[in-house]
């Protein structure tokens, strides 16, 4: 049996991660994110968390089908409770970025592991809370799954001071096999079109900045 196939945000979530010797999916679902990254080789072992008991049990049914429950230890901890040893590796994915700044905020010594986040929402409360850990993202990678545009990103420790037009919109978006960061901000643009009030309109503004400076056109018209 072969692990399950990975949609265009998981195979890129997959493709963050740093070969390693242990990993933690955060989040892990039904567990075929940390089932392919074991069965590839990715990570010699990894902790498959969630606080959901039926999408640990199917879990723990994929790792067993693939005979890989030896190199896998799920947890229904919440959050970085999860990390019972230290991990190289930490991925959380698929979750609002509120929730994933609570993870964050969360008193468990990440020992400096990379860290791979994909989140839904509140992605400029996230990079605050990156910054609060000392964390600075390394890759912010724009991906279309299914008819909609997400993020993936990596940081690794180090100081990260940003813009509040950086804090909104990121440092610099990066191309994947699925999408291109105009293609993204374009979408962007179109989700923040019946905000109202002035935040609003500035977060238009910098996103048609954005636009024009990634296809080259510094006029901003749109």
């Amino acid at each position: 049996m072969k692990p399950p196939r990975l949609d265009a945000r998981l195979r890129v979530v997959a493709d963050c991660v740093p070969h390693c010797a242990l990993a933690a999916d955060i989040g892990a679902d039904h567990g075929k994110l940390t089932a392919w990254l074991l069965y590839h080789k990715r990570c010699e072992r990894m902790i498959a968390s969630d606080i959901s008991a039926a999408s640990r049990a199917k879990a723990r049914a994929l790792f067993h089908c693939l005979g890989l429950s030896e190199r896998v230890t799920i947890s229904d901890a919440e959050g970085l409770h999860a990390l019972a040893q230290p991990a190289q590796a930490v991925i959380i994915s698929g979750l609002g970025g509120g929730t994933i700044a609570d993870m964050l905020a969360q008193d468990v010594d990440l020992n400096g592991a990379a860290l791979i986040l994909s989140p839904h929402t509140e992605l400029p409360r996230l990079r605050d809370a990156l910054s609060r850990r000392s964390y600075r993202l390394t890759k912010e990678l724009v991906v279309k799954a299914e008819g909609r545009f997400y993020q993936v990103w990596q940081a690794v420790p180090g100081e990260m001071r940003l813009t509040e037009k950086e804090r909104a919109l990121g440092i610099n978006l990066g191309a994947t096999f699925s999408a291109v960061p105009a293609d993204y901000l374009r979408w962007q643009l179109k989700v923040t079109r019946n905000w109202h009030g002035a935040e609003a309109v500035t977060l238009r503004g910098w996103i048609k900045e954005r636009i024009a400076d990634e296809e080259g056109d510094h006029s901003g018209s749109l």
